[in-house]
């Protein structure tokens, strides 16, 4: 099945918004972590967090770049 650019995009952002919700789950973690002391789960979900912030910042870069793809060819053609 062939997709459009934009069909793509809304995929990436719908995959965004998943991230945001395993974000939201690993900080309640992490709080109970903190709460508790125990400082090596502290750490992996800190590191858990940073991947999951760099995945979510690719996801929505490629999401936007799909987005945007042909209003860079419109912007040179009226320049």
């Amino acid at each position: 099945m062939e997709k459009s650019l934009e069909e793509l995009s809304e995929e990436y952002f719908a995959a965004a918004e998943e991230t945001d919700q395993l974000i939201a789950k690993c900080r309640k973690k992490l709080n109970e972590a903190y709460r508790t002391g125990n400082y090596l789960k502290t750490y992996e979900l800190k590191r858990k967090l940073t991947v999951l912030y760099d995945q979510k910042s690719d996801i929505l870069t490629t999401a936007y770049a799909l987005k945007n793809y042909y209003k860079k060819d419109k912007e040179v053609l009226s320049a």
